[in-house]
C-alpha cells in the first residue's frame, strides 16, 4: 500500500505490486519526494498502480539532513491534514514549489512556516493576525498569540495562559510577509534567525492545536534544529 498526493485527485492510496522485482518501472516513482506521472487500474476495492514515469526527483534533499527534516514535515503534514479524494491543486502546487525551493537551498524554517500558514488558510483555521481576536480592536503596541483564541490578542485582552506567546513588531511583520508574499518570492525575505524560529514555532503550535494532532516528524525536526 502506497499513499500518493496528486494534483487531480488529492490524496490517493493504491496497491503497488511487483515493486521488489528487478527492473520494475514502478520503483523510482515510489521514492519519497518524487514527482511522477502515474497510471492506475481499477481494483476490486483499491486502485492499483500499473505504470509510472518519474518526472522530477530531489536527490539533494537526501544529502542534507536539515532540508530532509523540513521536507519530511511538509509531506507528513499534507498527508495528515488532507482527506482521500479531495483535490486541492493549489496545495499540490505549493508543496511542489516548496520542495523545489528546499532542494535549491532556501531556508527551511521560513519555507515551512509559510507552508503551514497557507495550509491553515486552505483548511479555514488560519490565525487572525490583523486585529484582536477577542475584542476585534486594532492591534497597537504589544500583541500576544493565543492558541485557543485562534490568533493575536491586544494588551487589554491579554491573559497569562498556556499556549500564549508574546510577539514583537518584528515577529508580526514577518508573519504578515509570510502570509502575503508569493512562495517564489520567499527567497527575497530577510529575517533574523530568532524571529524565524519563533514564527515557525507559532505556526507549528497553531496547526497542532487547531488540527488536533502532532506529526511524527516533529521530533525529528526538533532534534535537527536543536530545540
Amino acid at each position: 500500500m502506497v499513499t500518493f498526493y496528486t494534483r487531480e485527485f488529492g490524496k490517493l492510496e493504491a496497491v503497488a505490486s511487483g515493486i521488489g522485482k528487478p527492473g520494475s518501472s514502478l520503483t523510482g516513482a515510489l521514492e519519497l519526494f518524487t514527482l511522477s506521472k502515474l497510471f492506475f487500474a481499477k481494483g476490486r476495492e483499491l486502485e492499483r498502480l500499473s505504470q509510472a514515469q518519474v518526472i522530477e526527483g530531489f536527490p539533494s534533499l537526501a544529502g542534507n539532513l536539515r532540508s530532509y527534516a523540513y521536507a519530511s514535515w511538509l509531506v507528513e503534514l499534507t498527508a495528515r491534514a488532507t482527506e482521500p479524494g479531495e483535490a486541492a491543486p493549489e496545495l499540490f502546487d505549493r508543496l511542489l514549489t516548496s520542495l523545489r525551493l528546499l532542494a535549491a537551498g532556501l531556508d527551511g524554517a521560513l519555507l515551512t512556516a509559510a507552508f503551514a500558514l497557507e495550509l491553515a488558510e486552505l483548511l479555514g483555521v488560519a490565525p487572525v493576525l490583523t486585529e484582536c481576536t477577542v475584542c476585534a480592536g486594532e492591534l497597537v503596541g504589544p500583541a500576544w498569540y493565543n492558541a485557543p483564541a485562534g490568533g493575536l490578542v491586544c494588551a487589554a485582552c491579554h491573559r497569562d495562559e498556556p499556549e500564549v506567546w508574546e510577539l514583537s513588531a518584528g515577529h508580526r511583520a514577518l508573519l504578515q510577509g509570510l502570509r502575503t508574499l508569493p512562495v517564489d518570492r520567499l527567497p527575497n525575505l530577510r529575517a533574523r534567525p530568532e524571529e524565524t524560529a519563533a514564527v515557525l514555532g507559532l505556526a507549528r503550535r497553531h496547526l497542532a492545536y487547531h488540527l488536533g494532532f502532532t506529526l511524527k516528524s516533529e521530533a525529528f525536526l526538533r532534534q535537527v534544529e536543536g530545540d
